[in-house]
């Protein structure tokens, strides 16, 4: 049976790919000499939830995810950070090491903490705390051995954005950071048993949203400089990166290439709770403040970043104390935006709240602690919102926006859906975002001081195949969604897929004459998992496997 590389491209572009596949010429191979097509992400299109329902096959009501960061419907201050403990269970990887398969794992995000797999794992940023104490890898040793392969292995960028007069520096610390991901790939490639080997680039995801506005004509904060050549120069970088390593690549073996979106510009910011409250959904207690030691750390990490070089910053971080560090993270400022909303919020005449900018909770009596509205009002109440919501303008042009807007039920289903949003909202080439400081709905359109992230999101990402068992017809294929991913690489390796997954086995890319094609696809019901496990479990017992 053949191995299987993925490689992940985090908030790749298939319309970028395509535009530049004459200068990306591994990814123009791949192409024409595979399938390919755009892969339609979760909605909305977020990092997490996205890369785990990918790697599990499951929607977000199955998994409880629904954006980075746990904002139950309890109305409480108790967040917290998604991580693989909330899906490693149900994991693609959990999955085959059940079947005796080797994985290996570089860099997904939401893969920390790690687990103990075989063969091995190297975790993702997204989900694991800045003062970190717990080694990022499984082996605990295999972090040990990467700092000596490659000069020091890194989690995190020491410069989060590129600021004004930082756009260089923050350019030259993505590139240390696309070698370092290659080169600890290239080695645990070479170095480990696998049959199915996962490597993530991150980097075109960061580039894209700080630099998209210097490269889109389009984009209100257009400014056509030296960097609008930059989103394009990493694809370069990118296609380089996944051409090396292909190259090393045993015979036979089958590639995947995906993204968790895709990416488009971001023209300006919604202000959620700013509309609910101007619409008689939402009302506050009094004009919301942030708490004055976050609003001074958040000052003091601003200073840093502007007038700092990296290495005097890395100096800092390494001498800060963990509680220090925490606070001024990006996930740690939507907590404390959080906070701020629920202390100021007058409970007793809101009807609406946002909690993060993807969705809107209905303040529900019987569910919500301090919940006003009734069991019988709840859909007049969302449907109301919702009517409104649909007449939003663009504020720039004046025209419909024709949001997208979701009720929970008809995009997710299982046994978490009570904590999903009520209400979903998706609303490109805007952001939306739910803090409540600030006088306007709209922020960003004027001021691109502002509007931090120039590029956001697209529902729709990458997905490539090639190799012995795929097609080589260059066909553009259609109907490709994230949770197709793991039945199809279960059904590559000959396993059957567990028959509460959400996707499909994209039968359609396989050669007509290859092994995945010859044998049918197998389902088993959750219930004979443990059957499973204890068969393999006397079958390795008995030396057979």
């Amino acid at each position: 049976m053949n191995k299987l590389v993925i490689f992940g491209i985090d908030g790749g572009s298939l319309k970028l790919i395509e535009q530049w596949k004459d200068e990306l010429p591994h990814f123009k191979q791949i192409m024409e000499n595979g399938v390919y097509g755009e892969l339609e992400s979760t909605i909305p299109p977020v990092t997490c939830p996205a890369w785990p329902c990918m790697f599990t096959g499951k929607n977000p009501g199955k998994l409880g995810m629904y954006y980075f960061t746990d904002f139950s419907s309890s109305q409480s201050h108790d967040f917290r950070i998604h991580s693989s403990i909330d899906y490693h269970s149900s994991s693609l990887w959990k999955i085959l090491n059940d079947y005796g398969r080797e994985v290996g794992l570089l860099n997904i995000p939401v893969t920390f903490p790690p687990h103990k797999i075989k063969t091995f794992m190297v975790a993702g940023a997204v989900g694991m705390p800045i003062n970190l104490k717990l080694a990022p890898t499984y082996p605990a040793s295999l972090k040990q051995k990467l700092d000596k392969e490659v000069g020091g292995y890194k989690i995190f960028n020491t410069v989060a954005y590129p600021s004004p007069g930082k756009e260089d520096t923050y350019i030259r610390q993505m590139e240390t950071m696309l070698d370092m991901r290659l080169k600890s790939a290239r080695y645990l490639m070479n170095n480990y048993s696998w049959d199915l080997f996962i490597c993530v680039f991150t980097v075109l995801d960061q580039i894209q949203h700080f630099f998209w506005r210097h490269m889109d004509e389009n984009h209100p904060h257009h400014c056509p400089n030296k960097y609008q050549n930059v989103i394009k120069e990493f694809y370069i970088k990118v296609d380089s990166a996944i051409g090396e390593l292909v190259a090393g690549l045993p015979a036979g073996t089958n590639i995947l290439l995906t993204s968790d979106h895709g990416f488009g510009g971001g023209y300006g910011g919604f202000l959620i709770n700013k509309w609910l409250e101007n619409n008689g959904f939402l009302k506050l207690k009094h004009k919301p403040h942030q708490h004055m030691l976050n609003r001074c750390l958040q000052n003091f990490k601003g200073f840093l970043l502007k007038h700092l070089n990296q290495r005097v910053i890395r100096l800092i971080v390494n001498m800060s104390p963990g509680w220090l560090l925490k606070k001024l993270s990006f996930r740690t400022t939507e907590k404390y935006d959080a906070i701020d909303l629920y202390e100021n919020l007058d409970w007793s005449q809101t009807r609406a709240y946002s909690v993060v900018g993807t969705g809107i909770y209905i303040n529900l009596k019987g569910r919500d602690s301090k919940g006003i509205v009734k069991a019988e009002d709840y859909n007049d109440v969302r449907n109301s919102i919702i009517e409104k919501l649909a007449k939003l303008v663009d504020p720039r042009t004046g025209e419909s926006l024709s949001p997208k807007l979701f009720k929970k039920e008809h995009i997710y289903h299982g046994e978490h859906i009570d904590s999903a949003p009520d209400i979903v909202i998706w609303m490109p080439p805007y952001t939306h975002h739910a803090r409540i400081n600030g006088d306007a709905e709209w922020i960003g359109l004027s001021d691109p001081r502002k509007l931090v992230l120039s590029g956001w999101h697209r529902l729709e990402g990458i997905f490539f195949a090639y190799g012995p068992d795929i097609k080589q017809s260059g066909d553009k294929l259609a109907g490709l969604k994230i949770y197709d991913i793991t039945p199809t690489v279960l059904h590559m390796f000959g396993l059957p897929v567990p028959d509460d997954i959400d996707g499909r086995v994209l039968s359609e890319i396989f050669k007509p004459d290859s092994e995945p094609v010859r044998r049918h696809v197998i389902y088993r019901t959750t219930g004979e998992e443990q059957e499973v496990k204890d068969k393999i479990s006397k079958l390795k017992d008995s030396g057979k496997i």
